[in-house]
């Protein structure tokens, strides 16, 4: 048992399998895990740590402070932060041999003087906006920008690539953006300055689009177990289980409501178990009411507002329940799934896996 009554457990061999996985389908294509998030609530470190060991070939995070915490914790390789390079976080990617993101010509030009400037050439991949709309140069629109940067010296333009949309509903949409992909590469190939690793695939694209693997894939959720919506699991295995303990035991009379609001009253004389599990943990108050946990192998349902730190569970029909009991809250059988929780709060399984918060331990098994 936890001392902190509640923990995050990881299991390391899912983890390796899952890449194993996206090995067995990309081949000898390069593979760069997403470790974003805090490794989508799992815990960075370990995870860049196991799935190195697994055999991908990079690890990407969002924020560069998030590459410096890799490094500090003695990850080594290559490490990319996808959120734009700025020339005032120079010094931090040097310092700490950080792939950089370029999404302007001005990022660019930073990198060619320091790289004239000390002989010392950054890695770097220029971001393509093929449809995304969110971060990049466009394909068309910006192509003088595109072809003066990769001609910029002074860097190692080692990657360009884009990201898809809609690769988990909308083939179409995301055959279109392939396309205008493809035509920038073999445009850059015939100025030759395309730089040598393209990359397109998220998770969801390189179960459904293998046209889009190119030299590299990037999967993020996919590592985690979970297939996109609209996706094949590909016998993928979920990495995360959430686990807690029977903390305290008390009896309710028939009509007594519980918790905050009383937005629940007890039926009959009801026994309940409190755990130490809330919104405080990023365990969102919104399934208040909307789930069961499982204990001494029985599914108890939820009852009453979930609390910042503790959430109570109705165990009547569990006589046999003690002090100390583990509980599921996440866990391996169907009734158990992250997906679950995502569908009573309208959203993703990223956002209930990346909302887990620090104060609950992660325990890599």
């Amino acid at each position: 048992m936890s001392a902190h009554g509640s923990w995050v457990e990881v299991d390391r061999s899912a983890l390796a399998g899952n890449v194993e996985r996206i090995r067995q389908m990309v081949g000898d294509r390069q593979i760069l895990v997403l470790v974003k998030a805090d490794g989508y609530g799992h815990g960075a470190v370990e995870t860049a740590r196991t799935v190195l060991a697994a055999g991908a070939d990079r690890v990407g995070v969002a924020r560069i402070h998030e590459g410096a915490h890799l490094r500090r914790a003695g990850i080594e390789g290559l490490v990319h932060v996808l959120e734009p390079f700025h020339p005032d976080d120079l010094a931090e990617y040097v310092r700490y041999g950080l792939v950089a993101t370029v999404c302007d010509l001005p990022a660019a030009q930073a990198l060619s003087a320091h790289g004239l400037s000390t002989g010392q050439k950054l890695l770097a991949h220029l971001k393509i906006d093929t449809g995304m709309a969110r971060l990049g140069l466009h394909d068309t629109r910006d192509l003088g920008a595109i072809e003066q940067i990769l001609s910029l010296p002074g860097v190692e333009w080692e990657g360009i690539y884009t990201h898809f949309a809609r690769a988990d509903d909308d083939s179409d949409a995301t055959r279109l953006q392939i396309d205008r992909f493809q035509d920038l590469l073999s445009h850059l190939q015939e100025k030759g300055i395309r730089p040598p690793i393209a990359h397109a695939a998220n998770s969801a694209a390189i179960f459904r689009h293998p046209e889009s693997w190119l030299q590299m894939v990037r999967p993020g959720i996919a590592i985690f177990g979970y297939a996109p919506d609209g996706v094949p699991d590909h016998g993928l295995v979920p990495v995360l289980r959430l686990r807690s303990t029977v903390r305290h035991l008390s009896w309710k009379e028939a009509g007594e409501p519980v918790s905050y609001g009383g937005t629940w009253v007890a039926p009959r004389r009801t026994r309940l178990a409190v755990l130490p599990l809330g919104y405080g943990d990023g365990f969102w108050r919104g399934h208040s009411n909307r789930l069961s946990v499982e204990i001494c192998g029985v599914l108890c349902p939820q009852v009453g507002r979930i609390c910042m730190d503790q959430m109570m569970v109705d165990v009547t029909d569990l006589p046999e329940v003690s002090l100390g009991d583990p509980v599921w809250i996440i866990g391996t059988r169907a009734e158990l799934s992250a997906e679950r929780l995502a569908r009573n709060l309208g959203t993703i399984v990223y956002e209930v896996l990346c909302d887990l918060g620090r104060r609950l331990e992660r325990v890599f098994i």
